[in-house]
């Protein structure tokens, strides 16, 4: 027995859309399709396995610090010129520095980015590949932080990617040992005001004023984006005894020497994280009502399991995948089933993610969702079967929409709701992208209204087929097509 309508359910909102052929294999068993995804895998993507590992990706940034600083001593002509033109320094470092910053950069994240789209435009795995990008966003780095430009990533790869379909304690693990978060939210900064560290730079002072330095951006947005959630239960108290415990979390800095052998850097960012015991605030700190007795690193591994443990993390983490996949204001019969498998689970991402999928409500509308550009764009190569991309063109055409691959503007990632992505302008720029890749993609041999019937099955609604049917070309009818409301929906 097949079943179109739930099939064709299961590939948009669960994966990134249909390809040819995709609805009549999946309409067996569309639920049993996305949970057999979640089974272990041996391997990614090849375009993602291509990418360079995390030890190169952090080298990339001080390799341009430093090159920047060598050339500092060979800019005295421009600065002559920039005087009499009444540039000032300030406007002269800021333009070079952008400019080289651009220049640097920007293959390295063109190549990332096609490297994620093909790997999403490809897969016959593309619940595992949508559940990739929901983790990626939920522990967000973002290359919108110069010092982190390169690192999303292998962030992704290293971080998200291998405990997608594990359990979330060793995701959180992963993700706050990973160089890109120490680096993003600037725990690799952050030291002990009573640790050994500071005593002896103190003691090098003789005394001119104390030197402190616990940062506490990680330890907030573990407990407020990660785990627990606004209202989670935690106090700023919380706030400061959790960066206390997580002081010392650093990863292997590179040395002059690393930065001048241009040899790629081989590591991955698992393998880079070190535990700087003289960075460590010592002592036994509390953290929402248990004590955490001095204990190295262990003690914040000890810190992070429990918080993955906790029911407010259930709720938490259960309200944002219904959110993603079931509608923007979730069913609270589904949050709580959902917290239940993943608090029964302890914190077992494919158990959960199940339940996600057993839930009735993740069926019974096929438009509750509204897609974030990058779905939205990947939808749409899915669907004309596309293989591969120009180079660029995909980060270009979904950064005009609204959404910067890896580069979100903080560390919340992108909004998964609709009032987000409905302005005036970002709905032009879809139908701008629908006219463009409409024109970009018709030839005479294909039919736009076999497209849609192999996308959405039942859900290509009778006014949209009339629509494409009666278009004047093949591309204005692929616009059509693209830019109608059961396409802009999942």
């Amino acid at each position: 027995m097949t079943d179109m309508r739930t099939a064709a359910i299961a590939a948009n909102r669960f994966g990134f859309g249909a390809r040819p052929g995709d609805l009549r294999a999946i309409a067996g068993d569309p639920r049993g399709w996305i949970k057999a995804q979640f089974a272990p895998q041996a391997s990614m993507p090849a375009p993602i396995a291509a990418l360079p590992p995390g030890e190169d990706d952090l080298l990339a940034f001080g390799r341009w610090i430093a090159a920047r600083r060598l050339r500092r001593g060979n800019a005295e002509g421009i600065e002559r010129q920039a005087e009499r033109q009444g540039v000032s320094d300030e406007e002269l470092r800021m333009l070079s520095t952008e400019e080289d910053f651009i220049a640097t950069f920007r293959s390295r994240a063109v190549t990332a980015i096609g490297a994620r789209i093909e790997a999403a435009i490809t897969s016959s795995a593309p619940a595992r590949e949508r559940a990739v990008h929901f983790w990626s966003n939920h522990f967000t780095v973002s290359a919108a932080k110069p010092a982190a430009i390169a690192l999303p990533p292998s962030f992704e790869r290293e971080a998200i990617r291998p405990h997608v379909a594990g359990n979330f304690t060793d995701m959180l693990a992963a993700s706050t040992q990973h160089p890109g978060m120490l680096i993003y939210l600037d725990n690799w900064l952050s030291v002990g005001p009573n640790s050994v560290a500071v005593q002896r730079r103190a003691r090098r002072a003789h005394g001119q004023g104390q030197l402190t330095g616990i940062n506490e951006n990680l330890a907030r947005e573990i407990l407020e984006l990660h785990t627990l959630g606004v209202g989670g239960g935690y106090g700023q108290a919380d706030v400061q005894s959790l960066a206390a415990i997580l002081t010392g979390w650093t990863y292997d800095r590179p040395r002059l020497i690393d930065y001048v052998r241009e040899a790629r850097g081989e590591r991955s960012g698992a393998s880079l994280f070190e535990f700087d015991a003289p960075a460590h605030e010592p002592g036994a700190h509390m953290l929402l009502g248990r004590v955490y007795l001095e204990g190295g690193v262990a003690q914040g591994e000890r810190a992070l399991a429990d918080l993955a443990q906790h029911p407010s993390t259930a709720r938490f983490i259960a309200t944002k995948l219904t959110r993603h996949y079931i509608a923007d204001d979730p069913p609270p019969t589904a949050v709580a089933r959902v917290a239940a498998a993943y608090a029964r689970s302890d914190g077992d991402l494919r158990a959960t993610m199940d339940a996600v999928v057993d839930c009735d409500e993740a069926w019974a509308d096929p438009f509750a969702k509204f897609k974030r550009p990058e779905e939205y764009a990947i939808s749409a190569l899915r669907a004309a079967n596309i293989q591969t991309l120009p180079v660029g063109a995909g980060a270009a055409a979904i950064g005009a929409m609204g959404q910067r691959v890896y580069a979100a503007p903080g560390p919340d990632g992108w909004s998964d709701r609709a009032e987000s992505w409905l302005s005036a302008d970002l709905v032009y720029k879809r139908i701008e992208f629908a006219q463009t890749y409409g024109e970009r993609t018709a030839r005479a041999d294909i039919d736009a209204r076999q497209i849609g019937e192999d996308a959405l099955g039942p859900l290509f609604s009778a006014d949209t087929r009339q629509a494409v049917q009666r278009a004047e070309s093949p591309a204005q009818a692929l616009t059509l097509l693209f830019a109608s409301p059961e396409f802009q929906r999942r």
